[in-house]
């Protein structure tokens, strides 16, 4: 299984709240029942020609099969249109999803998946989710999101200890109360102490923001760099992508500490 999570950054502008940002993470482990475990298993992805993010959790086989096919049909412009709004894009992904599953082995498919899509056109970000369920087969939704930066969705078998420890955060006396940062802080604590065996490893981030594409996040962990759960190289052009430590703190890769002008936060 896994825990998955979707957040969202919300401004204060002159006509109102709008969305700024909004993420999906995770944690890194794959497992195989009770006695094998790798945490470096990638179950966030995101396109780097159009503002489509996914994620997913339950079965791994299954969605990590068809989001690896989804995202270079999307990124050469097979599948999706820049002329597409949110709702035509997320029916183009649902029905891909679809199609695969009715050619899948149904022996090999597990009980259960959700695969997360949020995407945005100019400034409407939408989120949406598709469940599987033996019994009641395929299912697609819209998630509402509010105009408050939250939490907006969390699943899969660590999910529960998650939103234990979100009643601390969502606190209106917490430092943090409705900031994008407290839902990655209380993500990372809850992967530290973690009792589920099916859920570990480091989290890893992809997001949306008003402009450009997919922004693939790194996170530095004890003075060492990860992507996907995995620790980097040296060589590896770090400035490319967008670093932050266990308070969503944005983090320098070469120098390992907080980016100069970056707003530090309560841990």
């Amino acid at each position: 299984m896994t825990l998955i999570i979707s957040w969202i950054g919300v401004d204060d502008k002159k006509d109102g709240k709008e969305i700024s940002s909004i993420y999906i993470a995770s944690d890194s482990r794959y497992t195989w029942g009770n006695s094998e475990k790798f945490d470096n298993g990638i179950k966030v992805f995101g396109s780097i020609k159009f503002p489509e993010i996914f994620g997913f959790c339950g079965d791994v086989l299954f969605p990590s099969t068809v989001l690896g096919q989804l995202i270079p049909q999307i990124d050469n412009g097979i599948l999706i249109d820049e002329k597409d709004s949110c709702e035509r894009k997320n029916e183009k992904v649902n029905s891909f999803i679809s199609s695969s599953l009715e050619l899948y082995p149904k022996k090999f498919l597990g009980n259960t998946f959700t695969i997360l899509h949020a995407t945005r056109v100019e400034k409407d970000f939408r989120l949406y989710k598709t469940t599987y369920n033996k019994n009641d087969g395929l299912k697609n939704q819209e998630i509402e999101l509010p105009r408050i930066s939250t939490k907006v969705f969390s699943g899969g078998s660590g999910s529960s200890e998650f939103d234990k420890k979100w009643l601390k955060w969502n606190e209106e006396k917490h430092n943090d109360f409705r900031t994008s940062r407290a839902v990655y802080h209380c993500l990372d604590q809850t992967l530290k102490t973690i009792k589920d065996k099916r859920t570990g490893g480091l989290p890893q981030i992809v997001g949306l923001y008003r402009i450009k594409n997919t922004r693939l996040f790194g996170i530095i962990e004890n003075g060492t760099k990860y992507v996907y759960g995995k620790e980097s190289s040296e060589d590896i052009k770090s400035e490319k992508i967008e670093w932050r430590n266990e308070n969503f703190e944005r983090m320098n890769p070469k120098t390992l500490k907080i980016l100069e002008g970056a707003q530090r936060q309560p841990s």
